[in-house]
């Protein structure tokens, strides 16, 4: 008991500041490669000073680890002596050393890492208490390693006790004879049947497992404790109340503090993506120190044991690899992003973002390893069932198949590409333009600036239409003339229909069908079907706005009209078609015909090119009018950010209906 105080006490306060360092380093490494390893190297040994020296931990027999246990519990009686006299730092550190080995005899595999040397520790003092009180048997009537194995037993019981050494069968201490993971049990109630005895000791104390908790380091004045209202130094969890009380304040003035460094993070606004994570990496850094460095020092020179101990132990590793994991999420996504910021990289290419994608992959798959690390040092069984998953796997495996067939979806949509950041689309019966596509899910901005988010798998199985990848823009119209149109005049307007259109400045000339497609019900339909030179949204509005303004002028200049999608009964004369245009329009078709220039099916070659881009546009009277061509619209609506450069096509020469592809 008085050795778990004492250990605790040195555990983070050495002789020297260089020991303190290496206390501190024990306490980190212990969680994962256990105290016991330090108490048996010979190496640790010889690193003190000559007068501090250690023999090893014997542990070859039965008779081994019992005579080590005595001697062990007579010089840990000394030094707790000599430190309550004068509190000291080399002190503290004999007692640290004298814990490790006392740790090093008790087989504590099942105990979880985070608090297997404080169980030690204390178990050892349940120990030294009952054999102070019952008495220490002679060591040489217990058996060597061949008597031992000669007997064939599987343990060694100590006489007139339930406590056993046994034998390791397996792991790292494989061959080594040690005091049985059931002494952590049967101590403490062996300890409750000889309580009533007298202890031999020493020391002025009734019991070892009940004075190791008044024990501090050596930076907490003795005087201090001794004035200590006899309230407080009643134990609570194995911990003086005194001792809960000051670390619940360090506990709140540490969380005070990095409360308020993130107050002071948040207030600033980093400029850049990668600004941003590099100041989000401090509030993780700021929770490390505190639970890694800040609290073990404080813990253990106010020396805390017991349950409390273990409990504080818990929560430090816990939020220590909760930091980690934080700290590694962050690493990640700082390492590419300086990757995208290198000047082959655009920031919101579609490079980018997978790039960003994997590094959310990487990040998740390295939080889950960390965490799972942590969760088995303090004692949860996590890499065993990841281990042994069997047919709960299969379980596991169903109910991450949503998630999994999302990751796989959106690595799917940076390979296969159907659309990139800045994308505008349709997709179902939405449309919108793409922000981001994460582990889980696309995002899409939609027309009325809401944020529409998709799960990958869905996305990628869907129709999706990318209006960013478009060259030109379809004007697709039908239009109904009325019955009474003579045969030349429909002509005549067909024609006009395509000098216009050809005449057109922002309509591929290439592209121009106009044609009568038959008889409707009200109407002689006229299918018009053109691509306009732009990819700009309100620029593609404005130029087929003036081509269905220049189609209503020449229907009328054809001395025809519009049909209305109704039948008409006349009940009186009305004023009926335009004779004297109607008659013009004839006329001029019979010039045609009888010039050999009648244009049908198709205008003449040479009168195309007459009459590519004559047409005044913007129109007469638009104050953008008699200006150069407009590529595109001011206030344009992009479909997505400017694309590459597009290779030529080839022109076509036979006629003037476009490429199918275009359809």
């Amino acid at each position: 008991m008085q050795s778990n105080a004492r250990d605790k006490a040195h555990n983070h306060a050495c002789s020297r500041i260089f020991l303190l360092a290496a206390v501190l380093a024990s306490f980190f490494l212990g969680a994962a490669t256990g105290p016991s390893d330090a108490a048996r190297s010979e190496g640790t040994a010889s690193r003190t000073q000559p007068e501090d020296y250690l023999p090893p931990v014997r542990t070859d027999s039965p008779r081994d680890t019992f005579a080590t246990f005595l001697r062990l519990s007579n010089e840990m009686e000394a030094a707790v002596l000599s430190y309550t006299e004068r509190n000291s730092f080399s002190g503290a550190a004999r007692i640290s050393l004298l814990s490790d080995q006392m740790v090093a005899l008790i087989d504590l595999e099942p105990v979880a890492s985070a608090s297997r040397r404080e169980v030690g520790i204390r178990t050892f003092s349940y120990l030294m208490d009952i054999f102070g009180r019952i008495g220490s048997p002679d060591p040489m009537a217990f058996p060597d390693a061949g008597k031992f194995e000669a007997a064939g037993n599987a343990s060694f019981r100590i006489p007139e006790t339930p406590i056993r050494i046994v034998r390791i069968t397996e792991g790292e201490r494989k061959g080594e004879f040690l005091f049985s993971s059931s002494t952590v049990q049967v101590a403490p109630r062996f300890f409750l049947g000889v309580r009533h005895l007298p202890l031999k000791t020493r020391l002025n104390i009734e019991s070892y497992t009940d004075f190791g908790p008044q024990l501090t380091g050596p930076l907490v004045p003795a005087s201090l404790v001794r004035t200590m209202p006899p309230a407080l130094t009643r134990l609570w969890l194995d911990t003086p109340y005194w001792k809960v009380l000051a670390v619940s304040v360090v506990v709140a003035a540490l969380v005070t503090v990095i409360l308020g460094l993130q107050r002071i993070l948040a207030a600033r606004a980093p400029a850049t993506r990668l600004s941003a994570l590099v100041a989000k990496a401090v509030l993780p850094l700021a929770i490390l120190g505190a639970a890694t460095v800040a609290m073990p020092y404080v813990s253990h020179q106010v020396n805390v044991s017991g349950r409390f101990a273990a409990i504080v132990l818990t929560i430090e590793t816990t939020v220590g690899y909760i930091a980690y994991a934080w700290l590694f999420w962050l690493g990640v996504r700082v390492l590419f992003e300086w990757i995208i910021r290198s000047p082959r990289i655009p920031e919101e290419s579609l490079d980018a973002n997978l790039l960003r994608l994997v590094s959310g992959i990487i990040g998740i798959l390295g939080v889950a390893v960390i965490l799972a690390f942590g969760g088995q040092i303090i004692g949860l069984p996590i890499l065993s069932v990841l281990a042994g998953l069997g047919i709960g796997g299969l379980a596991v495996a169903l109910a991450l198949r949503p998630t999994l067939e999302n990751l796989v979806g959106g690595v799917m949509l940076y390979i296969d590409r159907p659309v990139r950041i800045g994308d505008f689309c349709s997709f179902g019966n939405q449309t919108g333009t793409v922000e981001g596509i994460g582990i889980r899910s696309t995002k899409l901005r939609a027309l009325d600036r809401t944020v529409i988010s998709v799960p990958n798998a869905q996305f990628a199985d869907m129709q999706i239409v990318n209006w960013a990848e478009c060259d030109q823009m379809l004007i697709n119209e039908t239009i109904g003339i009325r019955y009474e149109t003579a045969p030349d005049q429909l002509r005549f307007l067909l024609s006009q229909l395509r000098r216009m259109l050809h005449a057109h400045p922002r309509i591929d000339s290439d592209t121009v069908r106009v044609r009568f497609t038959g008889y409707g019900e009200s109407a002689l339909n006229i299918s018009i079907r053109v691509y306009a030179a732009t990819r700009e949204w309100n620029d593609f509005f404005a130029i087929r706005e003036d081509v269905f303004l220049r189609i209503y002028d020449l229907v009328t200049e054809a001395g025809t009209g519009f049909a209305f999608p109704s039948q008409t009964l006349y009940l009186g004369r009305d004023g009926g078609l335009d004779a004297a245009r109607g008659g013009a329009a004839v006329e001029a078709v019979k010039r045609w015909r009888k010039a050999g220039r009648l244009p049908f099916p198709r205008l003449p070659r040479d009168e195309i090119e007459r009459l590519d881009g004559t047409l005044d546009y913007p129109p007469h009277g638009s104050p953008e009018a008699g200006g150069e061509k407009l590529e595109t619209a001011s206030g344009a609506e992009p479909l997505s950010a400017p694309a590459e450069p597009l290779a030529p096509e080839e022109p076509v020469t036979d006629g003037t209906e476009g490429p199918e592809r275009r359809t």
